[in-house]
């Protein structure tokens, strides 16, 4: 936690700095599926990947110079896990939702005579997950807060859409499962997924 705290500090700096450059500010709608995937601790489990969905608002804060910048966003977002529990013989299905919080640093490329047209884009950055809802689904409980790390690419077009694709990897776990304890210690999931999603920048 003290980690991810540091991280969240440097980029809240870098926020500040890039502001205080006379940085370009942009907002847009943003919107989009996920692919998730849980990683288990313990092979018991066997899922299936399952789609799902985020939708929400988006801030860019950029220095058009050097392309550098930050991409935040506030998103709901919709994920379903497919799972059958090899201990029990049970097809779980597991609907999550959660409020989502990416805050990636962004780098353009700048392309000459195709910035107008085309600039493609790279991102990294902290993802924090707040669960919205129950935390207790039976055998399973949910964590209430979910920290990912996400690397991306994409691409601005006309300087008004932005394709963007997203890769996470759970820092933290997203699940602990009780039904079945190793060693007296619950056997706990991690989130992956990759989330595609377009933005209409105003």
């Amino acid at each position: 936690m003290r980690r991810i705290t540091q991280i969240a500090i440097v980029m809240a700096i870098i926020i500040a700095a890039t502001s205080v450059s006379q940085a370009q500010v942009r907002f847009g709608v943003k919107g989009g599926i996920t692919l998730n995937e849980l990683k288990w601790d313990k092979e018991i489990i066997n899922k299936d990947n399952r789609a799902g969905f985020t939708v929400g608002l988006m801030m860019e804060i950029g220095m058009p110079i050097v392309g550098l910048g930050i991409d935040a966003s506030v998103l709901y977002a919709h994920r379903q896990d497919d799972m059958y529990l090899e201990d029990n013989l049970q097809d779980i299905k597991l609907k999550r939702d959660y409020l989502d919080i990416p805050l990636n640093v962004k780098y353009k490329i700048q392309i000459p005579m195709l910035s107008k047209i085309i600039s493609p884009f790279v991102t990294t950055g902290p993802d924090f997950a707040l669960v919205l809802g129950d935390t207790d689904k039976g055998d399973f409980k949910t964590r209430k807060w979910n920290t990912s790390w996400n690397v991306g690419f994409g691409a601005e077009l006309f300087r008004k859409i932005q394709i963007h694709a997203n890769y996470g990897i759970g820092l933290t776990k997203a699940f602990e499962y009780i039904g079945q304890e190793i060693d007296s210690t619950p056997i706990k999931g991690k989130d992956k997924l990759w989330t595609i999603t377009a933005a209409y920048m105003f």
